[in-house]
């Protein structure tokens, strides 16, 4: 009886110990495909160039560094040229990530990634947009 109260113990704490479930989503693991600094100025426009390199994507996410950044929309170009639109629009807060983007037709090679965003102007400093893929 002692036995099986110290294995269901044990099977809670390794529970509590898992990390996000969106990380380990289908045994993949997050990679930073690149980073991008946004402009205190109005609407601001980047490209990340991925590559062949860095693999085939079933997602990916955004984080905000050092500051707010409200993202407008993201357009992901894949190694053969076909687009994918994903709109965003929404506001990342400082030190947060976007839920997980699923990318159409799942595990893909990404070239590079546009994105349309907006720094808040409360002049707290430099903004960066950083983008991460599930492999």
């Amino acid at each position: 009886m002692r036995g099986l109260a110290a294995i269901t113990a044990a099977v809670l704490c390794a529970g509590l110990m898992v990390p996000d479930a969106q990380a380990q989503r289908r045994d993949g693991r997050w990679v930073e495909l690149g980073c991008k600094e946004v402009s205190f100025l109005g609407v601001d426009r980047d490209t990340l160039r991925v590559g062949r390199r860095e693999g085939r994507f079933k997602a990916i996410r955004l984080e905000a560094r050092g500051n707010d950044v409200e993202m407008i929309d993201l357009k992901v170009i894949y190694a053969n040229g076909e687009p994918d639109d994903i709109q965003v629009r929404s506001l990342i807060r400082q030190g947060t990530r976007t839920r997980a983007l699923d990318l159409r037709g799942r595990e893909r090679a990404i070239r590079q990634i546009d994105m349309v965003y907006a720094k808040r102007l409360n002049f707290r400093g430099r903004a960066t947009v950083c983008v991460e893929g599930l492999d």
